[in-house]
């Protein structure tokens, strides 16, 4: 009985079960294989092209420097280009690409209107990664000059009709303007000035209003004043009386009497 105990004793210890071993070296073999596979795809995002920064929208200044940026985080075999509304962009002196980077001199309101894009292209796989869009807001005021918008032309322009000049200046954001006779600042309290249209209006001008007109306005883009200006002349009506009409006689010219009607 002791001998058989201490056998059992002896194969308790010693003693190995093969299926047991087995199952105790699976879960190591699955974690070296889940190891392999976990290395295989780290390497493979490795390689993936990663942007860390990317063109962003921004305001910009009409005629003033800008920069787009774009930047990967390995640039190994790296080849940077941009798109503008799609198409590939060609460097000029004005804008012209700076290793990764898009870069203006000068940004125009209308040549830079749109959609810009940096692409990033692996020269060894082929791979080519786009960035999001980005494109400017651009700020800008344009001068122009003082024209006449109410009647279509001079030679409709009558004592006590309606008169109504437009500053032809543009911009954005929209500028506020303001205007001038003979080089004195006219104030909504004492004339009809339209800040949205950018007019001023007489509804009845009369000589009174003669004078030279011009006009200045201003956004963020800065400010400017009209390039050309305008001259009204307004011609009042004439009332004639002869000193003898009761006569019924004609009546020399040099005898009657005109005056010229004013507001005054």
């Amino acid at each position: 009985m002791d001998q058989r105990g201490g056998s059992k004793t002896r194969r308790g210890e010693g003693w190995r079960n093969p299926a047991a071993t087995t199952r105790r070296r699976m879960p190591v073999d699955m974690m070296y294989a889940v190891g392999f596979i976990c290395l295989q795809v780290l390497s493979i995002q490795a390689a993936a092209i990663q942007f860390t920064k990317e063109p962003k929208s921004q305001d910009a200044l009409h005629g003033r420097s800008a920069m787009l940026r774009c930047e990967v985080s390995d640039p190994t075999d790296i080849k940077y280009s941009w798109l503008h509304n799609g198409q590939p962009l060609e460097n000029s002196e004005r804008r012209f690409q700076e290793g990764s980077n898009l870069k203006f001199n000068a940004v125009d309101q209308r040549l830079d209107a749109g959609n810009f894009e940096c692409v990033a292209e692996n020269t060894a796989t082929g791979e080519a990664l786009h960035s999001n869009n980005a494109s400017f807001n651009i700020k800008w005021l344009e001068s122009g000059g003082v024209i006449l918008k109410e009647p279509v032309s001079d030679g409709e322009m009558e004592s006590s009709s309606v008169v109504t000049l437009r500053c032809d200046i543009d911009g954005h954001p929209r500028p506020t303007c303001q205007w001038f006779k003979d080089g004195v600042k006219l104030t909504e309290k004492t004339h009809q000035i339209n800040n949205k249209e950018r007019t001023l209006t007489f509804k009845n001008a009369s000589p009174d209003d003669n004078g030279l007109y011009y006009c200045c306005a201003k956004n963020a883009a800065g400010h400017v004043c009209s390039n050309t200006n305008y001259t009204l002349n307004i011609i009042g009506l004439l009332h004639c009386t002869q000193s003898a009409l009761e006569t019924r006689r004609p009546v020399p010219l040099h005898i009657a009497t005109c005056n010229t009607e004013t507001s005054g």
